[in-house]
């Protein structure tokens, strides 16, 4: 179970200090990826998913230090109320906490450039998407299907400004390891906007006759030209390539949030996005 510490301040000599516990989580620690790089598991497992014979629907989050604690109280407030079937939740981490923006710029950007992101310094490292794409579909699915009781065929992918880019190239990609991807805030400014035109490329020249539903959110306060991040903008853009793509079968829905900032969006958009994809 994931404990979160409280101090609280007693008189009297009362005990201060008592710890929050995440009810059914666990940590667990994967072997050395393909990748060369370390990584921990964030997983929810609920009662209801523990004793029914039907494999629950599996909702796979990047940043797992923040997404993981709200997707894992949301999904059980939205199930309790039976808004939500059950679903299991994990979330792809890190021990070492001590390298976010290196690890985030690694394994969430599809390739590399020189500038942008965190600075010219962190972006040497860019471009480990791909591989890291290879470590949840070789590694880390395989994993939770063994040992959880996952369904194989109900995936969700959840993607966060970085993470929302690399959701957005995993759609492009691997378009078969998902069901549904629900993009919050992606990065789309990358490398001077190439994402949109690989959107475009996919939709024009890449087949996959499955459909795929993506849930598309961004914050009203995100449009910030003077700083050139039009990220609403650019997320209509992509969402109107989406609507007309040829080659693949899109069930496409985008929203935006009022006055949401970068840093507010995802519990809103979370929240929103699941109920779309299982109501």
């Amino acid at each position: 179970m994931l404990a979160f510490g409280a101090a609280c301040a007693f008189a009297d000599g009362v005990p201060a200090e008592r710890s929050f516990t995440l009810p059914d989580t666990q940590v667990v620690d994967l072997p050395k990826a393909s990748n060369g790089i370390d990584y921990q598991l964030y997983v929810h497992v609920p009662p209801a998913c523990k004793s029914v014979a039907k494999k629950c629907p599996v909702v796979y989050m990047l940043d797992a230090e923040y997404s993981f604690p709200l997707a894992a109280t949301i999904v059980t407030h939205l199930s309790d109320r039976q808004r939500i079937p059950p679903l299991i939740s994990v979330a792809i981490g890190y021990p070492d906490k001590s390298h976010y923006h290196l690890d985030r710029t690694r394994d969430y950007t599809p390739f590399f450039f020189a500038e942008g992101g965190y600075g010219a310094e962190m972006q040497k490292v860019s471009g480990g998407g791909p591989a890291f794409l290879k470590v949840i579909e070789d590694e880390v699915i395989p994993y939770v299907e063994k040992h959880y009781p996952a369904s194989a065929e109900h995936r969700t992918l959840v993607g966060h400004s970085y993470g929302g880019l690399f959701a957005t190239y995993a759609w492009i990609d691997a378009p078969s390891s998902f069901e549904n991807f629900l993009i919050v805030s992606p990065s789309l400014w990358y490398a001077n906007r190439k994402p949109l035109q690989a959107v475009a490329e996919a939709c024009r020249e890449s087949a996959f006759a499955e459909e795929r539903k993506l849930f598309l959110a961004v914050g009203s306060f995100e449009e910030q030209p003077e700083n050139n991040r039009r990220m609403v903008s650019d997320l209509r853009a992509m969402n109107d390539e989406l609507m007309r793509c040829g080659k693949r079968k899109v069930a496409s829905r985008i929203e935006v949030f009022e006055d949401e900032t970068h840093a507010s969006i995802f519990p809103t958009a979370l929240s929103t996005g699941l109920r779309a994809f299982y109501q």
